[in-house]
């Protein structure tokens, strides 16, 4: 489980780039470790007939993946994503996310982690 408490969290709705996101960063400057979910507003066929039409992880390295969260869920005063084995080998993470945040930010990361990954 890669773990890191983050300094930065955004959660935003662009609707000129077709992208609902939530953010999660190491540092305030947004470098560091990262993770962040995103997922489309609208999908067409194409992204449906190649299995684009669910949500994307990514990291600070540059490496994404769609799909393969097994869980998730909120605590006190963080977030935890598990993910299955092919997700986590192609994040080059050993199981998923443990990110520790304000306890403000929990209400918002419900929500926007309900939307983006559902139950």
């Amino acid at each position: 489980m890669r773990r890191f408490h983050a300094a930065a969290v955004s959660v935003e709705e662009m609707q000129d780039i077709n992208t609902y996101a939530v953010v999660l960063s190491e540092r305030h400057d947004g470098t560091g470790i990262r993770l962040e979910i995103q997922k489309a507003l609208s999908f067409d066929d194409q992204d449906r007939a190649s299995g684009m039409d669910t949500y994307c992880l990514c990291t600070e390295s540059g490496a994404c993946h769609h799909g393969g969260v097994t869980r998730w869920m909120a605590g006190e005063n963080s977030i935890e994503v598990s993910l299955d084995e092919q997700a986590s080998s192609a994040l080059g993470v050993d199981g998923g996310f443990h990110v520790e945040v304000s306890a403000h930010y929990l209400p918002i990361l419900r929500v926007a982690l309900q939307r983006l990954l559902g139950t």
